[in-house]
């Protein structure tokens, strides 16, 4: 029982993080020092987010294409083992 307790006070937890609210610039005076600042942290986590997607999509269609291009050369090979064989 407690480690059932504890195991969902600890979910609660570590849920918060993802529960947080996205930061609001405009409660700052567009001149203040403060609202540049919220603007450039909101700009840098977008920033990171666009550059962990693309990175992602880059390696699936690197896969893809690696994939493809073997199965390529394995449908050239058994075409040069036929055309060898015919030959003999």
């Amino acid at each position: 029982m407690k480690s059932i307790i504890t195991t969902i006070t600890f979910i609660i937890i570590l849920s918060q993080n993802t529960l947080a609210e996205v930061k609001d610039c405009n409660q700052y005076d567009k001149l203040s020092k403060e609202y540049a600042k919220c603007n450039s942290l909101l700009l840098k986590d977008k920033t990171l987010e666009i550059k962990e997607n693309t990175s992602k999509k880059t390696i699936i269609i690197k896969d893809n294409a690696t994939k493809k291009i073997n199965n390529i050369k394995d449908k050239l090979n058994k075409l040069d083992l036929k055309k060898k064989i015919i030959k003999i």
